[in-house]
């Protein structure tokens, strides 16, 4: 296969759906290309040998020699790398919210590039009919076949709903203007790191444009970025997956739970494998992936360390 370093718009043909493909939709700016690796790398590697994979990446300002580095650390035969540029027409400056304060004291400013995951629908070709979309900092333990057979039945799209475990599980633990929004009390939050997408349903249903004007009109209660317009908009129409598809807090896992899960995602902001001092068991899950990158031996220093958990004492401090 050919080392497919191009951007989709200007693609002079038009790409086509096979029946073994597996279409993968990440994002990531020059910061997350090292985890994003780990992350399609670890896919490669658990997917069944008859399974390939059209991964689409929307591209927030990567440096070549970062993408050519990515693309080094993949089987290329087995998967095919496009780069999908910032879809401006779609959402720019003159008509979106160039950023929103959050409320909530550890997501802060929700910058412009946040939404570029509503735009999937839009920018993927149209002759797709769904897609798994995935946060380039989570590991995949399991096939992701299995995932893409489910079916998605009349759902806008399938996810894993917030867990127990993290104390908060409910719309109206997330969502300030649940009760304005016709949910329950006891309606689920999902978590929108792991999401597989009915392209179809979506377009038909012009649910991009739903979620934009969402955004446009309901700013002051937005908290959790895209992920709360995803849940406010979709409302009740979403299933839900196996909680092993999106296992939200591998600090806390032991072994056993971690090699049983399918997909561990490093959603705590400050527990990063890449970030942290102190090592956890699925630290050394990232890192068993990392090594099969080009960014192999990658640890961080000790004044990246330490300059980092200053800044979450910091961020610690200011939320109280």
């Amino acid at each position: 296969m050919k080392n497919n370093f191009v951007d989709i718009e200007n693609e002079s043909y038009c790409l086509e759906q096979k029946s073994e493909q597996i279409v993968v939709v990440c994002a990531s700016d020059d910061n997350y290309v090292m985890p994003l690796s780990v992350t399609i790398r670890s896919a490669l590697e658990n997917l069944a040998k008859d399974r390939r994979v059209l991964l689409f990446v929307f591209d927030g300002s990567i440096k070549d020699a970062n993408k050519r580095r990515f693309l080094s650390s993949l089987d290329l035969d087995r998967c095919e790398v496009r780069w999908i540029p910032k879809p401006d027409t779609l959402i720019n400056e003159d008509l979106f919210p160039a950023s929103i304060t959050s409320s909530d004291p550890f997501v802060r400013h929700i910058t412009i590039d946040t939404w570029y995951r509503l735009t999937i629908s839009e920018t993927l070709p149209q002759s797709f009919k769904k897609a798994i979309y995935l946060d380039c900092d989570l590991v995949v333990n399991a096939d992701l076949g299995k995932l893409w057979d489910i079916d998605i039945e009349d759902n806008y799209l399938l996810a894993v709903a917030r867990l127990e475990s993290f104390g908060d599980q409910t719309v109206p633990c997330f969502l300030k203007n649940w009760r304005e929004l016709g949910f329950s009390e006891n309606d689920k939050y999902f978590n929108a790191g792991v999401l597989v997408f009915n392209l179809e349903k979506w377009r038909y249903d012009h649910m991009s444009s739903k979620c934009f004007d969402y955004v446009k009109q309901n700013q002051e209660y937005i908290r959790w970025g895209d992920q709360d317009v995803l849940n406010a908009i979709v409302a009740s129409h979403w299933g839900e997956l196996d909680a092993k598809w999106n296992c939200m807090n591998p600090p806390s896992m032991s072994k056993e739970e971690i090699d049983n899960s399918f997909i561990l995602h490093f959603c705590s902001g400050g527990l990063k494998p890449w970030h942290v001092i102190e090592s956890y068991p699925a630290c050394e899950t990232f890192y068993t992936y990392l090594r099969l990158t080009s960014w192999s031996g990658y640890r961080q220093t000790i004044s990246q360390r330490i300059w980092r958990k200053l800044k979450r004492t910091v961020k610690r401090f200011l939320s109280t």
